[in-house]
């Protein structure tokens, strides 16, 4: 299989854009949504510049494609853990 960059099942093509809705397997919807809304708004237009008139790529350009990513592959959090608290020394020293 040849990683062309674009996470599987996600709809989009390497150099196309990502699809609106979060692809399948999406580990943040939430961020994709908003990742996906700073793309919308930082296209490259046909003079090397941004729509925000800044050179292509701009700094909020790079951030979309970052968060993304960052969105897609975001490792699931690690969840709470019962009888654990601030006061617990799990074994560190004697009570």
């Amino acid at each position: 299989m040849i990683d062309d960059g674009v996470p599987p099942g996600s709809g989009a093509e390497a150099g196309g854009e990502p699809p609106i809705e979060p692809p399948f397997g999406c580990a943040d919807p939430m961020l994709w949504r908003v990742a996906r809304a700073l793309h919308d708004a930082h296209k490259p237009r046909t003079d090397n510049f941004c729509e925000c008139k800044a050179f292509w790529p701009c700094p909020d350009a790079q951030l979309a494609e970052e968060a993304l990513l960052l969105a897609y592959e975001r490792p699931t959090p690690r969840g709470f853990r019962p009888g654990y608290g601030r006061t617990s020394n799990l074994g560190r020293w004697s009570a």
